[in-house]
């Protein structure tokens, strides 16, 4: 049963305004806002967002149904995976009884540069008496130098080795000795010493980072939308991104330096209300998706109005397209 939440606790209403609209970006910020204040309304908008395309949101659900509806945590790790999703992959890697599927998946995420896999494939291979191939993802996993690894440990424990390079350095340690090559394993474990103090480093700026950060925010105007999406069109068409994002940044009223000291994008939505057209626009949009409203047919959306309900504008990087939604307008 989902708690009472006090005034303070609500999210922001434009960004449930755009969840609705089907901007599935503002769904997974909906998600992480309730995911410790009401579980049910975090897994209604994980699963809108995992139905609207978002990998992270597969992955996300698949993780709430874990230890309750294990067929269905697995169905959503699987379409994670598939998606191209890292972390699912390594999830299929490590779960299921058929050894089979598991092993693909986990050489699937080492890889594709996943470093637990990289670990994990290690271990595996030792373990069969592979030592040249378990060698190789060893130090794949212990020279790996990407963060994508970090997570968030408690403060209290981040000096404890718990990262995958540092025990791939001990792994690889201990098979080195077992084929007595001394030498290189000194190597490693001096390599290990330094690998501990790294990681612990990464995850006290992990923490740093976490106690800044800010809640993203939107902003609600009324415009005429269509004069606006010209000038983004004209913008894109001549590749100059940098200059559309600013337009929008004007929009919000801010430059673009306010926005990138709050860590955070601001979600701006610019509703025409005697044209009935809605766009949901973020701040850091992508250069995909400006360049892909040059494929928008705006006399189309113009001949539709307003005899035909509003029309709501709302990005989909699932399929890199705009998704056009109208309603009816009530009788």
């Amino acid at each position: 049963m989902a708690f009472e939440r006090s005034s303070w606790e609500r999210p922001d209403p434009g960004l449930e305004q755009a969840a609705e609209f089907g901007d599935a970006r503002a769904m997974m910020r909906l998600a992480h806002f309730f995911e410790r204040r009401d579980p049910e309304q975090a897994h209604r908008w994980f699963h809108d967002a995992a139905e609207a395309g978002e990998s992270e949101a597969m992955y996300r659900l698949a993780e709430l149904l874990t230890g309750r509806l294990a067929d269905q945590a697995r169905h959503w790790y699987r379409r994670a995976a598939e998606a191209g999703h890292l972390q699912a992959m390594y999830a299929m890697g490590t779960t299921g009884d058929d050894l089979e599927e598991p092993d693909r998946w986990l050489r699937r995420a080492a890889q594709s540069g996943h470093v637990d896999a990289k670990l994990e494939l290690g271990r595996a291979l030792r373990d069969r008496d592979l030592p040249q191939e378990a060698e190789h993802w060893l130090r794949a996993a212990a020279e790996d130098d990407g963060e994508q690894w970090v997570e968030p440990f408690d403060p209290a424990e981040i000096d404890a080795g718990l990262g995958p390079r540092h025990q791939a350095c001990l792994d690889l340690v201990a098979l080195l000795a077992a084929q007595s090559r001394f030498e290189e394993a000194n190597r490693w474990r001096d390599r290990a010493k330094r690998v501990l103090e790294w990681e612990a480093n990464v995850n006290r700026a992990f923490f740093r980072r976490s106690a800044t950060g800010t809640v993203v925010v939107t902003a609600v105007v009324a415009t005429a939308v269509i004069p606006f999406l010209q000038a983004l069109m004209s913008k894109a068409a001549e590749d100059t991104y940098g200059q559309a994002r600013a337009l929008v940044q004007r929009m919000l009223r801010r430059p673009p330096s306010q926005s990138e000291a709050s860590n955070g994008a601001t979600l701006l939505i610019a509703d025409d209300p005697d044209a009935h057209i809605t766009l949901c626009l973020w701040s850091d949009v992508t250069d995909e998706a400006l360049r892909a409203l040059t494929s928008l047919n705006l006399d189309e959306l113009t001949a539709q109005r307003p005899d035909r309900g509003r029309i709501r504008l709302v990005w989909n990087p699932a399929n890199s397209r705009w998704q056009v939604r109208g309603d009816q307008r009530d009788q």
